[in-house]
C-alpha cells in the first residue's frame, strides 16, 4: 500500500489542476489574470505558512533556490496561464496542457541526464499522441496569443518539475511548497500594485465576490493542498513518472468543462482520452527513488500535511 501513495498523490493533484483551469477561466473573466493570481497566491501562502509555522520545521534549503522556484512556479506559470485564459477557451487550455509531459521528458534528458526506458518512452509517446489528438480538435494552425501563453505556462511547469525533484532530497514537501508560494506571492505584490494603480485591472468590488471566492478556492485546493501532494510524490518517483502523470490534467479539465460549462465531447475527443489512459497504463507504476538518492530526505511532521492525512 505504501508503494501506491505517491501515485495517489499524483492523481489527486492532477485532478485539482484540471478542474482549476475551468474555475480559473470563470474567475479570470471577472477579475483579470493578475488579480486572480494575487488572490490565489495570497490564500495559498497564508494556508501553507500557517501549516509550516505550526509544524516547527526549520528551513534546510538556501532561500535563493526557493526564490527561483517561486518565480518559475507559481508566478510565471500562473501569470501566463491566467492572462492566456483571457484570450483562450478553458477547453483549449486544458488540452494544450497535454503537451507538458513531452516538455518534462526533454528537459529531464537534457538537464538531469535521466535514462528513459523503452516502456517509459512508449508510454510518453502514446499518452502524448492522445494529447496531441485532443489538441488538434480545438487548436488550429493559427495559434493565438492565449494559446501561446498557455504553452509558456507549460514550459514553466516542466521546469518546476525538475527543480522540485532536486529539492525533495533536502526538504519536506510542506517546506518546499510553503516557501515556493511564499515567494510566488511576494512577486505578485509589485505587479498587482502597478496593475491596480494604472487601472489595467480594477480592484474587486462587491459584485465580484463570487469570482473572488472562486479564486480563493483555487488557492486552497489547487495551490496549497494539491502542491503539497505533488511535491510529496515527485520526490518518490522519477521525473518522467511525475511528468507523464500530468497527462491526466487535460482529462480532468475537459471533464470539468463538460460538467460545469455544458460542453460536449466529440467521438474523436473520447478516443483521444482513451489513448491517454492507455499510455498511462503502459507506464511502469512502481515508485522510483529520486535521482540523488544518496542525500537524506527530510520530512516534516505528518500532522502538518493535510493532503497526506489519509495515509
Amino acid at each position: 500500500m505504501n508503494r501506491l501513495r505517491p501515485f495517489v498523490a499524483l492523481l489527486l493533484s492532477t485532478a485539482a489542476w484540471g478542474i482549476e483551469i475551468t474555475v480559473a477561466k470563470y474567475a479570470v473573466d471577472g477579475l483579470g489574470g493578475f488579480t486572480t493570481l494575487f488572490v490565489e497566491s495570497a490564500v495559498a501562502a497564508v494556508v501553507l505558512w500557517g501549516l509550516l509555522l505550526r509544524s516547527g520545521v526549520r528551513r534546510t534549503v538556501p532561500l535563493r533556490h526557493y526564490a527561483v522556484l517561486g518565480l518559475v512556479e507559481p508566478f510565471l506559470l500562473y501569470s501566463a496561464l491566467n492572462v492566456g485564459l483571457q484570450n483562450a477557451q478553458a477547453a483549449d487550455a486544458s488540452l494544450l496542457v497535454a503537451l507538458l509531459p513531452v516538455m518534462v521528458l526533454v528537459l529531464s534528458v537534457v538537464f538531469v541526464k535521466e535514462r528513459v526506458s523503452l516502456r517509459s518512452l512508449a508510454a510518453v509517446l502514446i499518452a502524448t499522441a492522445g494529447g496531441a489528438l485532443l489538441a488538434t480538435t480545438h487548436v488550429n494552425a493559427r495559434v493565438g496569443l492565449g494559446d501561446g501563453l498557455v504553452l509558456v505556462a507549460c514550459l514553466a511547469a516542466a521546469s518546476s518539475v525538475l527543480l522540485v525533484n532536486r529539492l525533495t532530497t533536502q526538504a519536506s514537501a510542506l517546506e518546499i511548497t510553503a516557501y515556493q508560494f511564499g515567494f510566488g506571492f511576494l512577486f505578485t505584490i509589485p505587479v498587482i500594485a502597478v496593475v491596480w494603480g494604472t487601472g489595467y485591472e480594477a480592484v474587486p468590488g462587491p459584485a465580484q465576490l463570487p469570482k473572488v471566492a472562486a479564486a480563493m478556492g483555487i488557492g486552497l485546493g489547487a495551490f496549497a493542498l494539491a502542491y503539497i501532494a505533488y511535491n510529496y510524490a515527485v520526490g518518490r518517483v522519477s521525473v518522467n513518472t511525475a511528468g507523464v502523470a500530468l497527462n491526466l490534467t487535460p482529462l480532468f479539465g475537459v471533464a470539468s468543462a463538460v460538467l460545469m460549462l455544458g460542453e460536449r465531447l466529440t467521438p474523436v475527443e473520447w478516443a483521444a482520452g482513451a489513448i491517454i489512459v492507455v499510455g498511462l497504463a503502459t507506464f511502469p507504476h512502481e515508485a522510483e527513488p529520486a535521482p540523488d538518492a544518496s542525500l537524506p530526505r527530510r520530512e516534516g511532521p505528518r500532522r502538518a500535511e493535510p493532503a497526506l492525512k489519509k495515509e
